[in-house]
């Protein structure tokens, strides 16, 4: 799985440096031949689909989940690629991008078909021939080349933080703290400086580096809530023997974890331990929820271009019958997409109208330009998913249709 996930980072880094002069100054780059071998593949994996369903291996049904399944894959992964550029980055062109989100997945899908598991991957049909990645060029040289366009044109923020990430998830941090300092020189900001700080920490040996505890005091300077600063803060403050300013640190954050259950008890076991360290007791607050619904949310890449990083988006549940009113509701911005939230009874408009007191809801999402609450004409929406608050299963929802 890592090697997977190490090829897939240096392939979209590689793919995507390689495209972004061309769609930026209008240069061009890649070849017409690689462009149409992907291109191909593309295709190949689309019509394996569809032949699966004309065979009846694959009922209507199957088939359309399928496809939804595929296109929240498309959104996610243009998302997570378009979050890192630099803001000053020129927007690429709409049908650029979206030949790039075919293309990537139907590589990514191919060398998983070949060192993978492709039985615990989601994806519907035959698999890809194996023949499809046999002239793979070994990692190292998929790294050498992704440096060495960097080396090129330094001036490649998004190029130098995914080059990071793939020398993390190969074990080379001091290659990932090299990389994370020239994004921090071209990008400033909490990603940049959390991702060097993490680096920073592993090639300490887990140990969170003065230099690091530095850069996480300006983070916090600049943003008193970001909850993973405050948790490696802490991290650092323990590491030291301060446990009364570590624990001070974990308290702001637990709070802010509210919609992150899992996360949110492993940070209340620090709390417990430290607690008796310091002496100062601690107990984790009595739940303040009875119910509660796991929601995904992507956006089409086709809707792109009519939203914003700073527009917001409002992820609801509310009563299929009765008031109009969410019975839950969470705020987040667009640049957080793709996201995963909890909806819980914390988060209800009204303390009589929460999820616990309601059986069956609809759970949607919408962004908004205004920021208004109350939806109007020109917002982005996806189609409400109705289900029972007793169930456990996650709502997946796509933001693909413009409110009349």
């Amino acid at each position: 799985m890592n090697t997977f996930i190490i090829i897939s980072a240096v392939i979209v880094g590689i793919t995507i440096l390689a495209m972004l002069p061309s769609l930026s100054r209008r240069q061009h780059i890649a070849t017409e031949d690689t462009r149409e071998d992907n291109i191909r593949i593309a295709r190949e994996r689309l019509e394996e689909i569809e032949k699966s369903h004309a065979n009846g291996e694959l009922s209507d049904e199957e088939f359309s989940q399928a496809k939804k399944d595929l296109e929240i894959a498309l959104a996610q992964d243009l998302s997570k690629a378009a979050a890192t550029i630099d803001n000053s980055t020129p927007k690429l062109a709409k049908g650029t991008l979206l030949g790039l989100v075919l293309i990537i997945p139907a590589i990514v899908i191919g060398v998983y078909q070949h060192v993978g598991a492709p039985q615990h991957l989601n994806v519907v049909g035959p698999s890809a021939p194996a023949s499809s990645t046999a002239n793979l060029p070994p990692i190292g040289e998929l790294v050498k080349e992704l440096e060495s366009r960097l080396n090129e044109k330094p001036d490649n923020a998004q190029g130098w933080f995914l080059l990071g990430r793939t020398f993390m998830k190969m074990g080379d941090h001091q290659g990932a703290v090299r990389a994370y300092r020239k994004l921090l020189a071209l990008m400033p900001n909490t990603t940049a400086k959390i991702s060097l700080v993490d680096a920073l920490s592993m090639v300490n040996g887990g140990n969170v580096p003065d230099e690091a505890v530095t850069l996480l005091d300006e983070i916090l300077r600049e943003e008193p809530e970001a909850i993973t600063a405050l948790w490696l803060a802490g991290n650092a403050a323990h590491q030291r023997d301060q446990f009364a300013k570590a624990q001070a640190y974990w308290e702001r954050a637990y709070p802010l974890l509210n919609d992150q259950p899992g996360m949110q008890q492993e940070l209340g076991t620090m709390l417990s331990q430290v607690s008796q360290q310091t002496g100062n007791a601690w107990q984790a607050p009595a739940p303040a929820t009875s119910a509660a619904i796991t929601v995904n949310v992507a956006l089409t890449p086709e809707l792109l271009e009519k939203i914003s990083d700073d527009d917001t988006v409002f992820i609801y549940a509310k009563a299929q019958q009765g008031p109009p009113m969410p019975v839950a509701v969470a705020r987040h911005k667009v640049s957080e997409l793709p996201i995963q939230v909890t909806l819980t009874d914390a988060m209800a408009m009204m303390p009589q109208m929460t999820l616990s007191t309601t059986q069956n809801v609809l759970v949607g999402a919408r962004i908004s330009k205004t920021g208004q609450a109350i939806a109007q004409s020109g917002d982005l929406q996806a189609n409400e998913v109705a289900m029972n608050i007793a169930s456990t299963e996650p709502v997946s929802l796509l933001i693909n249709q413009i409110k009349p």
